[in-house]
């Protein structure tokens, strides 16, 4: 008797991307809130807060670019593909809203607290 082995599943090239998609914006706003706290010191000693601005922006585009990306996805593979990537991809859109909605507290915060004061 014989048992054969079942076959390995190929990682896609699109399956990647999807994953890219979704670690994108979290990434971001680990990344623009810890920037933010380790920049505080010098930013106050200097007196530039924009450059707190500049590092939460940045966060917040590459969260906004990262969802729009995923929503094209998702619009696309509504017309075909399997489920899950359609979850993915909309799965990616919605996770980008939440971080972008973080990372937006984070500068309203900064911008009404005035951590330098």
């Amino acid at each position: 008797m014989t048992t054969t082995k079942p076959a390995a599943r190929r990682i896609d090239r699109e399956d990647v991307v999807l994953w890219l998609l979704a670690l994108a914006p979290v990434l971001a706003w680990i990344g623009a809130q810890w920037l933010s706290f380790l920049a505080a010191r010098s930013i106050c000693e200097t007196g530039n807060r924009w450059v707190l601005y500049l590092v939460m922006g940045s966060g917040l585009a590459m969260t906004a670019a990262a969802g729009g990306a995923s929503w094209t996805k998702w619009k696309r593979f509504t017309h075909g593909g399997p489920a899950y990537r359609r979850f993915m991809a909309i799965g990616s859109v919605m996770l980008a809203a939440i971080c972008a909605v973080s990372i937006l507290s984070l500068m309203i915060a900064a911008a009404i607290h005035r951590p330098c004061d």
